[in-house]
């Protein structure tokens, strides 16, 4: 009787594993058709800032739909060339200008570059995303430091 218990809570963990891994190639499918359509959002919950320590935060995103984004990230780092009061940093719409999306083959994961030219500076944005749904954003500025950022993909239904 022992033995037929474990049994079947073997086939039961084997049944849960298989869906799990189906759940995980359905969400590396999604994550595919979004990254190569050119519309995904990046939830933020890590900033790494050139010279300081990084910090975690909570309510910022990274939205690209089609050619706008919608940039709303922390920002901590020097400054050169800003407006007075520092102007609006990392926080902003626009069109971009050029998109590039890569993938790579040894292990499919994708790379997306932005480039963004807004009032007070240019932005060169550059995204990696695993099928798994980590992310990470790269923010290169002609007058601000870079700066880094970790978070995860965000799937159309997390949206609103």
């Amino acid at each position: 009787m022992l033995g037929a218990f474990l049994l079947q809570g073997c086939g039961v963990l084997m049944e849960s594993r298989e869906d799990r891994l189906a759940r995980e190639e359905q969400e590396a499918q999604l994550i595919r058709e979004s990254l190569e359509k050119g519309d995904f959002k990046m939830d933020i919950r890590q900033m790494i800032p050139l010279q300081m320590a990084p910090r975690h935060v909570t309510n910022y995103s990274v939205t690209v739909k089609g050619n706008h984004i919608v940039s709303h990230l922390p920002y901590s780092g020097r400054a050169w060339d800003v407006p007075y009061g520092g102007g609006h940093a990392l926080n902003y719409e626009s069109d971009i200008q050029e998109k590039t999306v890569y993938r790579n083959d040894s292990d499919g994961s994708y790379t997306v570059r932005l480039l963004i030219r807004t009032d007070e500076d240019t932005h060169v944005y550059t995204f990696q995303f695993s099928l798994g749904g980590s992310a990470s954003l790269h923010v290169q500025s002609r007058n601000r430091d870079s700066i880094s950022y970790n978070g995860t993909f965000l799937f159309s239904d997390e949206d609103e």
